[in-house]
């Protein structure tokens, strides 16, 4: 027997199996944990549901929720004594799953940057596209006060710290008036700007291998090694996705989630604590997936992605336990997909310059129009949209899709050029975007520098900064704006041009043109790689 897909409906699981003659079957559903050691087999969580009984033309349906929510589960299948081939997690979705939607407006622009903006500043830019970070250590509460939000999730309550949702809200309300969209990006900080996070909840949360001695650390993967890191997990998700996916909420407008951030250097933003690709990316593939399904309940076409930083096919430090090459932590997910079920996640790249401290990209020397460069700026974006059609990597006939929803234009304190440099960089950038309709967003890191220069010495706001409004959240100042500010209001106006020809003559003519319109992005070696790894 073999299930070919498994769809939730808003009462019902059926699993559809082939051959259809098969006469009866038994089924079980785990709570889909990730345990045990890198080093040996994983196991699954407890048994939530089992059933046996006869399949009824080839379909197996099962009750929803019966004690359990069963979307989430991971589902193991019998005839005779054979355990089931195919997938093991719902693929599909079925009758009342998801209430219809409108249409969505298309996006005006696919350029933006940090909802923390002014609404001066979204219009006089005219930013199509935002972005915020929702820090689960930070939302919730294992110690609510009166006033906190509750939310249900599988039968438990889950508490939300309100005044932290609302600080949100106030971004994100303005944004959805305007029908600007937002990006989420899920993540898990306990250090630095969660200074009124709950310990006793961080160690709940934060995946048992966090390195908490390792003083680079900025964030932790998320805890799927235990029930309750994972009902929080959910929990969260849930909430976020109810408050700002579901149509017509007063709240919020969101369609895409990153779920973590640059988890190839896992080390420093993603933090597991040192275990090879192949075990983080099987707990991952189970975290996006999750993130997936949920969101899927509020948003039919609702999109995740896996974040990765600019590193390709070399990992950003040598250190095989703790960083990893993008391309490798994409074809492991790829496997999992194979193995398990596919599902309609894409990629958010950060294809800084191959120097974060200057902006000059189109100078790199190792971003190549090849599928084994080493690195992926924005020199060579080109490479991505040629990776995700390859036929491996397609889901249900489509490429997948690509969002650059940060990278930045440093501006150096002792070298002034460097913000001319970097204006002139992005109207070469935003060019290049436009030609590649399957790169969907072009997000700037940041809205305001941070003061101080303590990101890791960078300036990459679009806004100079006056220093901390608010020292206990790190809230900054505004300061004047920088000249990519003028560049991007230009773009797509009749002013454009003048800046064209102004970032031709600066960078150069021969090279602003060979950037521009590179050579096809080549197979290199990648045609030889072998993606079909053993999880």
């Amino acid at each position: 027997m073999k299930v070919d897909f498994i769809t939730a409906c808003s009462d019902r699981i059926i699993l559809t199996v082939t051959p259809k003659s098969i006469p009866s079957a038994s089924v079980r559903a785990f709570v889909p944990l990730v345990q045990g050691s890198e080093h040996g087999p994983l196991y699954l969580g407890r048994c939530v549901y089992e059933w046996t009984g006869e399949v009824q033309n080839g379909a197996i349906t099962l009750p929803r929720r019966p004690g359990y929510d069963l979307l989430i589960c991971r589902f193991e299948a019998e005839s005779g004594s054979q355990t089931a081939e195919g997938v093991q997690y719902v693929t599909d979705f079925g009758d009342g799953f998801c209430p219809a939607r409108p249409q969505e407006a298309p996006v005006s622009r696919p350029i933006g940057t940090w909802c923390n903006a002014s609404m001066e500043d979204v219009d006089s830019m005219r930013f199509g596209y935002m972005m915020d970070e929702l820090d689960q250590a930070w939302l919730m509460t294992l110690r609510p006060e009166p006033d906190d939000i509750p939310h249900q999730f599988n039968g438990s309550t889950y508490y939300f710290n309100r005044r932290m949702v609302e600080e949100h809200d106030r971004c994100l309300m303005p944004l959805a008036q305007r029908g600007i969209p937002v990006l989420l990006r899920f993540i898990n900080r306990f250090r630095y700007h969660n200074r009124g996070a709950d310990q006793e909840l961080f160690d709940l949360i934060r995946h048992p291998g966090y390195e908490s001695d390792f003083e680079g650390v900025e964030m932790s993967a998320v805890n799927l090694r235990t029930e309750a890191g994972l009902n929080h997990y959910c929990a969260c998700l849930d909430f976020l996705f109810s408050r700002y996916a579901a149509s017509g909420s007063p709240y919020g407008l969101s369609h895409i989630m990153d779920v973590g951030n640059e988890v190839n250097s896992q080390r420093i933003w993603h933090n597991a604590g040192p275990m090879p690709c192949a075990a983080f990316m099987e707990e991952y593939a189970v975290a996006l997936r999750l993130a997936w399904l949920l969101a899927r309940q509020y948003d039919p076409a609702y999109r995740v992605n896996i974040s990765l930083e600019q590193n390709f096919t070399r990992p950003f430090l040598p250190d095989a336990q703790r960083y990893y090459p993008a391309r490798e932590c994409l074809d492991r997910l790829l496997a999992a997909c194979r193995r398990d079920g596919d599902f309609d996640w894409g990629v958010a790249a950060h294809p800084y310059p191959e120097s974060l401290s200057y902006p000059d990209f189109y100078n790199d020397r190792t971003a190549a129009f090849s599928l084994d460069t080493p690195i992926i700026t924005m020199k060579n974006m080109e490479v991505w949209p040629a990776l995700l059609s390859r036929p491996e990597y397609l889901y249900r006939g489509q490429p997948r899709r690509v969002v650059f929803d940060e990278q930045g234009f440093n501006t150096r304190t002792a070298d002034p050029y460097t913000e001319e440099q970097g204006a002139y960089a992005f109207v070469l950038a935003y060019l290049k975007l436009r030609q590649n309709p399957a790169i969907d967003l072009f997000l700037i890191h940041r809205y305001i520098d941070i003061p101080f220069d303590q990101e890791y010495g960078l300036n990459l706001g679009l806004r100079r900064c006056l220093g901390y409004a608010d020292d206990e959240h790190l809230i900054s100042m505004p300061g004047p704006p920088k000249m990519i500010c003028q560049a991007i209001s230009a773009m797509d106006t009749d002013q454009e041009a003048a800046w064209i020809r102004a970032a031709r003559a600066y960078i150069g003519p021969d090279l602003f043109d060979a950037v521009l319109n590179p050579p096809p992005v080549s197979a290199g070696s990648a045609d030889k790689q072998e993606v079909n790894f053993n999880l």
